[in-house]
């Protein structure tokens, strides 16, 4: 299990291995979503919070080499992870350390922008996606990928203990100065004022039942480890009872569940 839980500019969910296990267990519904974005032809894709490059590798795979990338970061050593990758592609690439939310200065145009998980992170998601329109060129994309710590669900369990861990949960992360859990609504508000068109919004399920695959072990026990860490004493009991006989199962019966719902929003 990760031992942080932080990067190294101290933004929480955002540790270098936290990314790589996550990504790898849902690699192949990223595929997928690559695949989309690559139907677009770009010119010019810029990833907002680019973390270590995991999404911009796999789109590397997708697209002519004729497509610039652009990676922006707060964080210097995911930026550092971004350009060793980059050594490996054909493409004309660019790696900025910089704020997203407040300069946009660093930020070039693009056919394409991805924010993908960030805005647990923006204060002002209002601000943040008025200046990104001015950014998207003619026919081009803002796209939106955000989980929602509401929509995350495992089981079967009784009741009483899924209230108990959610409540829980919520009372210690609500209040957080470093990021938003529970940011959908906020993603909503945001877009009706910022004027922006919506071409396509809706979730996309990610579902795992046991006996669960050797690639989404690891992001299972992180999440249950972080969540484990600000539960209340009775909370952590549950999930970690529910936790022990999930992944005690061998059978090939659906016994155990992890079910997550991303928003994913196309934006003009």
């Amino acid at each position: 299990m990760a031992k942080n839980w932080h990067n190294s500019s101290g933004r929480p969910l955002s540790d270098l291995s936290w990314l790589m296990e996550h990504h790898n267990a849902k690699i192949m519904e990223r595929e997928a979503f690559c695949l989309k974005i690559a139907q677009k032809n770009p010119c010019r894709i810029v990833d907002l919070g680019c973390g270590p490059g995991l999404w911009l590798e796999l789109l590397n795979k997708k697209l002519a080499s004729s497509c610039e990338f652009f990676g922006v970061d707060g964080d210097e050593t995911s930026i550092h992870a971004c350009r060793d990758l980059a050594l490996n592609w054909e493409r004309q690439s660019k790696f900025y350390c910089s704020n997203v939310e407040k300069e946009f200065k660093n930020i070039p145009d693009a056919d394409i922008f991805l924010a993908f998980n960030i805005m647990s992170y923006i204060k002002d998601i209002d601000g943040f996606l008025y200046e990104l329109k001015k950014k998207i060129r003619p026919g081009g994309f803002l796209i939106i990928r955000q989980y929602d710590g509401a929509l995350l669900r495992i089981g079967p369990m009784d009741i009483s203990a899924r209230m108990a861990i959610d409540a829980s949960l919520a009372a210690s992360v609500q209040s957080s100065q470093e990021f938003n859990h529970y940011p959908i609504d906020r993603i909503y508000s945001g877009i009706k004022s910022s004027g922006l068109k919506v071409e396509e919004i809706g979730f996309e399920v990610f579902h795992r039942t046991t006996p669960f695959c050797a690639e989404f072990m690891p992001y299972l026990n992180n999440t249950v480890a972080w969540t484990a860490e600000l539960i209340s004493e009775r909370a952590r009991k549950h999930l970690l009872e529910w936790h022990l006989k999930a992944t005690a199962n061998t059978s090939s019966s659906s016994i155990s569940y992890f079910s997550e719902f991303d928003l994913v929003a196309w934006l003009s």
